[in-house]
């Protein structure tokens, strides 16, 4: 093959290619973290679970005038109990309708899987649930509070799990 016609092939596909990044414009979307109304959440809190119970709560705060945007819950418990299980766990939320009523919904989350031994004994289990719940502060509280719950259950009434659970997301002026 020739040096002129390696060199046509060359400018033949150069030629055909010179269009195309004509098209290839970039532009700058907005980015949620910029709007000024929205603002990365994240929030946890622990309990334990008392003997000869079933279940216990865990509060997450949640300030005055804001509503939650809730994205992300992750659960962990460690129970001294190699038989104990948690089949159940639930996040509650708080739709504020007026200044003086609201609506409280409940959403199942996943339930928790063994990952493995705990570090002093027993067992520690794990949950992670992808969702989209909304949550207001609670009207009734001054400090907003008493909002956003999660209700963990075990089955081994005769340990005491210690349980986390952290909520992500990111909140928005109403």
């Amino acid at each position: 093959m020739s040096h002129y016609t390696c060199l046509a092939r060359r400018a033949a596909l150069a030629a055909c290619l010179l269009p195309l990044s004509a098209f290839a414009q970039y532009s700058t979307p907005m980015r949620d973290v910029e709007n000024p109304d929205r603002s990365p959440y994240m929030e946890s809190g622990s309990m334990q679970i008392d003997l000869n119970f079933q279940n216990n709560f865990i509060q997450l705060p949640t300030p005055p005038g804001k509503r939650y945007v809730i994205e992300n819950v992750n659960l962990s418990c460690a129970s001294p109990s190699t038989s104990d299980s948690f089949p159940q766990a639930y996040l509650s939320v708080l739709k504020m309708t007026t200044s003086s009523s609201s609506v409280g919904y409940t959403l199942s989350l996943s339930p928790l899987v063994r990952t493995g031994p705990g570090a002093f004994g027993g067992a520690v289990w794990t949950s992670h649930t992808i969702l989209k719940a909304y949550s207001d502060a609670n009207g009734f509280n001054p400090d907003g509070s008493g909002a956003v719950y999660v209700n963990i259950f075990h089955s081994d009434f005769t340990a005491r799990p210690s349980c986390r659970a952290t909520v992500t997301g990111h909140t928005i002026t109403p």
